[in-house]
């Protein structure tokens, strides 16, 4: 990219209104296949302040950019720093910048001459010239443009012209000069030159280019060592596949109106997910303990319209499963203190793998979990991220090799990733359940469904009939947002267990189950490439 800019002395405001009433640019090819580039822009500052204009002009598909003269108006400036001077900086985007008195509304011409070396490339018996004669990033429109290049013969076929937010353009050949009027160019709009002749007077060929050939050609090499990382990656899956037992019955979900049996709402929706581990689980497995009479659920009083809810544990001893005793510890820190939603919720998560542990515990002492296959599926998941990792860094490691090969050795790292990919899908595709496991999630994908047919139906009948803990259920199993809409049609649905800040607020369970639901979760174009281009504006 190239462009100019004008900025303004920093101030709240910002840069006040301008716009360009001419970008010339003329353009000589010379016989070492470097361009001679001089640029004239005038900038109409209409409001504010200026003190300094920039210039960055890009050194893709070239040699490199070297400065000769700058000008503002009919004054020659040189480098130093100050009012009247130009400060030069950057290596891959060399900016020259302008810096003069502050100025207010009044017109202006900076001029640039410069030479891009090794713009010209040799293509057969013929010289390509692809230049973006306008930069392609400026905020201002630009009223009228003439770009001219002048190559050492005329060209051999019509130049091809590529534009865009331009509003006409058309082209005069006079000898080997070629003469393109522009007008009426929006802002980020621009013009892209390329023209071929005869390549006679051009004595070397452009480094970037050679270097350019020389890194298509050895593509073939990069793509091989890219099949090879995939297929490397896709054996150590094979591997860490060995000692996977295939289920000997299928896991077709099956019709169930009823609940298939009293399972606790983690391990149940952890069936129902197909023995995936959700965010909805552990604090679903507070509602169940409250509507087994272990915890109490109340609403705050609202601050600032807000509600706001807390688990209060009831005195006794009850029976538990061990991860819904390791839900309890989390939630409340292992203190007798009532624990608001939010903060339990943030505990929950922080403790998550405490909790999935203990759930995976009391499902394998049940039968539901197969622990043969649970250790495949995590050794994949383990494998899979690994290859994932090591693709991000084996990018890291490749990019010193862009200037010399571009962007072909991070084909390699790309293998690896899809190598990783595709192990995330394998682990996905590998059940951790038990063959009764594997039943008993059909049945509660059934029940699934059931509910979710329920929250759905709009009749009102057998409304208050719905068991509390089916609610439980369905937000255990991802269902939050249905059952909010349907308690909001049902209010009467509320279980005796939630305690609403005020009594007559039918509608505050609906909202506590919505809360739960959302706040719960798992853990025109650039134009081909071409040399030149940029940004430019005023500010």
């Amino acid at each position: 990219m190239s462009g100019l800019a004008v900025a303004a002395p920093a101030a709240a405001a910002g840069p006040g209104a301008y716009a360009a009433s001419r970008f010339d640019v003329d353009v000589k090819v010379i016989p070492d296949g470097s361009l001679d580039v001089t640029e004239r822009i005038t900038f109409d500052f209409q409001s504010g302040t200026f003190k300094q204009v920039w210039r960055e002009i890009p050194a893709s598909r070239t040699d490199g950019i070297d400065i000769l003269d700058a000008w503002m108006d009919e004054d020659r400036v040189t480098r130093g720093e100050g009012p009247g001077h130009i400060v030069l900086s950057g290596r891959n985007r060399l900016r020259v910048e302008w810096q003069f008195t502050p100025t207010g509304p009044s017109s202006h011409t900076f001029r640039l001459h410069y030479r891009a070396r090794g713009v010209v490339y040799l293509d057969g018996d013929r010289a390509i010239v692809r230049w973006r004669a306008l930069p392609e990033e400026h905020r201002y429109a630009i009223a009228a443009s003439r770009i001219t290049i002048a190559p050492p013969e005329p060209p051999i076929a019509a130049p091809s012209i590529e534009q865009h937010r331009v509003g006409d353009v058309s082209i005069a050949r006079s000898g080997a000069r070629i003469d393109i009027d522009a007008k009426d160019i929006k802002s980020n709009g621009w013009v892209i030159a390329e023209l071929a002749f005869p390549a006679t007077h051009i004595a070397t060929a452009a480094q970037w280019r050679r270097r350019q050939l020389d890194a298509t050609a050895l593509a073939p090499r990069w793509a091989t060592a890219a099949a090879g990382a995939f297929v490397i990656g896709i054996l150590i899956l094979l591997l860490a596949m060995q000692g996977y037992a295939a289920p000997t019955v299928g896991s077709d979900e099956t019709t169930s109106t009823e609940q298939p049996s009293p399972l606790p709402v983690a391990m149940a929706s952890f069936l129902a997910a197909r023995g995936r581990t959700t965010g909805y689980q552990p604090l679903a497995t507070l509602l169940d303990l409250a509507d087994r009479g272990t915890l109490t659920v109340r609403e705050l009083p609202r601050r600032l319209g807000v509600r706001a809810y807390e688990f209060e544990q009831v005195p006794g001893t009850h029976a538990l499963e061990d991860h819904e005793t390791e839900a309890l510890t989390i939630a409340f820190a292992g203190r007798p203190d009532n624990v608001s939603l939010s903060k339990a919720r943030g505990r929950l998560a922080r403790g998550g793998r405490r909790f999935v542990a203990a759930v995976n515990a009391d499902l394998a002492e049940r039968g539901l979990l197969d622990p043969s296959r649970k250790a495949v599926r995590d050794r994949l998941v383990i494998v899979a991220v690994a290859m994932l990792i090591a693709a991000g860094v084996g990018c890291i490691a490749v990019a010193p090799f862009i200037p010399r090969f571009e962007g072909w050795p991070f084909l390699v790292p790309l293998g690896l990733a899809l190598a990783g990919i595709v192990g995330v899908f394998i682990a996905v595709s590998k059940t951790p359940l038990s063959d009764v496991g594997l039943m008993e999630a059909g049945r509660w994908r059934g029940f699934r469904r059931h509910l979710k047919s329920l929250a759905g139906a709009r009749n009102d009948e057998g409304a208050a009939r719905v068991p509390s803990r089916w609610i439980v259920y369905a937000i255990a199993i991802g269902l939050g947002h249905q059952w909010s809409r349907y308690l909001k049609r049902h209010p009467d649905a509320a279980p005796p267990w939630f305690i609403p800040s005020s009594h007559d607020d039918a509608g505050a369970f609906a909202a506590f189950v919505g809360s739960h639901a959302s706040g719960s979760g798992a853990g025109g174009g650039g134009g081909g490439a071409a040399a030149g281009g940029g940004g430019s504006g005023a500010g």
